[in-house]
């Protein structure tokens, strides 16, 4: 069956075929996919990666041509080996994942149980020593545990994309252009040591 969905590039990478888009809810992400990643089981379709989204900025994530992901990153990382100084402000590449909304319960409709949480993510670029929000939001998918639902697993499953609605950002890596009107609220004067990251 998975033949018949997908391929593999030149380049090695597994490609959706044309007409075919991957797109799946909340629920889809943590309920099917994630809870199969921490179970260890068979997922069809490889078509989310294992990858640590915090080590590069959101534009050089792999599959950025949009020929699988339509605009949409979907990829698994376990955050069991990563230690975050702060859980709401992560460093990754040039910049930083910013936490806009902690702890959103994901539900199965057929009975409102939690069954995961969502936290989302603004990314801010850094340029000299100011740091600029971005137009890249993340979306963390964390599976709760069935015994205490406060509790999380380690594995999340991340999607990432670029929000089309922002105003005033409309360069190629999501950066606000107009820096000369930007508020206090989009640009930060940050003094930065070069062992902070």
């Amino acid at each position: 069956m998975e033949d018949l969905m997908t391929y593999v590039d030149d380049d090695g990478s597994v490609r959706l075929l044309p007409g075919y888009k991957f797109d799946p809810t909340d629920e889809v992400l943590v309920d099917f996919y994630l809870k199969r990643r921490v179970f260890a089981q068979p997922l069809p379709f490889h078509i989310i990666p294992d990858f640590d989204v915090f080590q590069i900025e959101p534009w050089d994530l792999p599959g950025g041509d949009g020929k699988i992901f339509n605009e949409r990153k979907c990829f698994f990382f376990n955050t069991m080996g990563r230690d975050f100084e702060n859980i709401d402000i992560r460093v990754a590449g040039s910049g930083q994942w910013r936490v806009i909304e902690k702890g959103k319960d994901v539900l199965i409709p057929q009975n409102n149980q939690v069954i995961g949480r969502r936290n989302t993510l603004n990314f801010w670029e850094f340029q000299g020593t100011n740091a600029r929000r971005t137009k890249w939001v993340m979306h963390e998918f964390r599976l709760t545990l069935i015994s205490n639902s406060s509790k999380v697993t380690n594995w999340a499953v991340y999607r990432i994309f670029k929000n089309k609605d922002a105003k005033n950002v409309n360069n190629e890596r999501g950066c606000n252009e107009e820096s000369s009107n930007a508020s206090a609220a989009e640009v930060i004067n940050f003094n930065v040591e070069s062992d902070s990251f």
